[in-house]
């Protein structure tokens, strides 16, 4: 079997270099960025994203996305989420109606609002797709830490592919159809964990935290079923366990970031300059999606002004 990697971000990696290693699947990587390929291929190493860790030095990696998709029996997309329809576009001449497409991008793209599978969607391309997500830092994840991924799919062979990948890892995988349910929690979890960093920079007390993580995880569940995900999915890996991780974890860049910027505005913009935060670039998007005049709209928006100064940390409690 050969799996196609497209992307050498920090999951990306993390789940190929297992794949290799705990799986008889072929694992093949492909990049757009030569600094990307070097270091990979030259030194076993991406430190940008996988600091002070060693990939295996047999890895496959390509900037030839013809070699890359070649023979492939599973397409994995982990890329950042506003480059995922340039991507796919990319790769339409290559898919067939037996395609299998899983998505692990976060987010949703900015021109559009729309997540990740309604974008494979709206390009009405061929094959299926499939979305993985879970509650798995990268540094973790390459090293076999026990830990659990939930896949939304209704492709019966997709379920297949991925239960045989991982069956000989410490990865439990769960199988759920609820797509939009596990992307609004992939989303939602990380403006949250912004909200959660800041609420426990300002209480720092345990009781408080898990009263407050209580009472998130409960709005998340709320938001997910308004916005059309299935209240089933709730209890998932991709969903709860993916808030317990993201909303009380120092490891995690939203959580962090939410710290900061409750104790250190300054070094919270310097931190926004340099790292990544999701849950700071999707809150706006998030808010477009809602209904108007609803007890949730109003937190998002009130929460969205905190994140860019215009309101203060209690002004947001006050509406949760």
């Amino acid at each position: 079997m050969q799996v196609t990697i497209l992307g050498t971000g920090a999951f990306g990696l993390a789940l190929g270099n297992l794949l290799h290693d705990k799986s008889k699947a072929d694992i093949i990587f492909w990049t757009a960025f030569e600094d990307e390929y070097l270091e990979i291929t030259t030194n076993n190493t991406y430190d940008k994203v996988l600091t002070d860790i060693k990939l295996a030095n047999d890895l496959k990696v390509t900037m030839d996305l013809k070699k890359a998709l070649k023979d492939s029996n599973l397409i994995i997309i982990a890329i950042p989420c506003n480059y995922v329809r340039e991507v796919l576009i990319k790769i339409e001449a290559y898919l067939t109606d037996d395609s299998k497409v899983v998505l692990v991008s976060k987010g949703l793209e900015k021109q559009t609002d729309l997540l990740m599978t309604e974008i494979y969607k709206e390009l009405n391309l061929k094959g299926s797709v499939s979305y993985l997500a879970g509650p798995t830092f990268a540094k973790e994840l390459i090293i076999n830490s026990k830990s659990g991924l939930t896949l939304a799919t209704k492709d019966k062979q997709t379920e297949n592919i991925m239960l045989d990948l991982f069956k000989d890892t410490n990865v439990e995988l769960e199988v759920i159809n609820d797509y939009i349910g596990l992307e609004l929690y992939g989303i939602i979890k990380n403006i949250l964990a912004i909200f959660m960093g800041s609420i426990n920079s300002k209480y720092q007390k345990d009781s408080t935290n898990a009263y407050y993580l209580t009472k998130i995880y409960k709005f998340a569940n709320d938001l997910v079923v308004e916005l059309g995900g299935d209240k089933k999915t709730a209890t998932c890996y991709g969903a709860l366990g993916d808030i317990l991780l993201t909303c009380n974890s120092k490891n995690s860049r939203n959580y962090t970031y939410g710290t900061l910027l409750y104790t250190n505005k300054e070094e919270a913009k310097s931190y926004l300059n340099h790292v990544t935060v999701e849950g700071n670039i999707a809150i706006t998007s998030l808010k477009k999606r809602l209904s108007q005049n609803t007890k949730t709209l109003l937190f998002i928006e009130k929460l969205e002004q905190y994140f860019n100064g215009k309101a203060t940390l209690d002004e947001v409690i006050s509406l949760f």
